[in-house]
């Protein structure tokens, strides 16, 4: 009779087993979520804090989707402004180390309200919003249909506080609105 109970208990904890591995996994990829929510929600606030200060021009947004053939455009991401708001969503977020170098495929920078309100009357809000693919570090999300992961967006505004002057550009914005006016404020490139 004493070896049929150790058998019990084997066959106990094969039936027990990969449900005590599906909770664990789980618990790892629900705090892994967690922690990359974070992580882009701040990336996005910072990106948002950024775009208050050094608003891009609505015209310069557009470029990201329908960059203009004109051979002086030199790219949506070298706009000063647009630069710095992808360079602060980069500073702290660990998420983004291996995409780095295209970090403006996952960043939309918007006016929510409508491209008129880059003024300092109406004080518009701006908006960052950050698209991350995640995928799992368990095989929990393949078991659950997510073998590819997901898309996770955060979306963070907030009022304008300046216009983006700036002492050291000749003549006082710190943004181009157009590819002329990047060539005009970078002469030397």
């Amino acid at each position: 009779m004493q070896g049929r109970a150790k058998g019990q208990s084997l066959v106990e904890m094969a039936f027990v087993a990969p449900i005590l591995l599906i909770l664990l996994f789980g618990i790892i990829d629900m705090g892994y979520l967690m922690f990359a929510f974070a992580t882009v929600s701040q990336a996005a606030r910072d990106g948002a804090e950024t775009a208050s200060q050094l608003p891009p021009f609505p015209d310069w947004l557009e470029y990201k989707d329908n960059p203009p053939s004109d051979a002086a455009f030199p790219g949506y991401a070298k706009d000063d402004c647009v630069f710095t708001i992808l360079e602060a969503v980069k500073s702290n977020a660990v998420l983004f180390s291996d995409q780095a170098n295209d970090i403006s495929r996952y960043v939309i920078i918007s006016y929510p309200e409508g491209n008129d309100t880059r003024n300092m009357q109406d004080r518009g809000p701006i908006e960052v919003r950050i698209d991350y693919p995640v995928r799992g570090l368990t095989p929990v999300f393949g078991l659950l249909g997510f073998n590819e992961g997901f898309t996770m967006s955060v979306v963070a505004r907030r009022s304008l506080e300046n216009l983006g002057v700036s002492p050291s550009s000749p003549d006082g914005k710190a943004c181009a609105e157009n590819p002329q006016d990047w060539q005009d404020k970078h002469p030397d490139l």
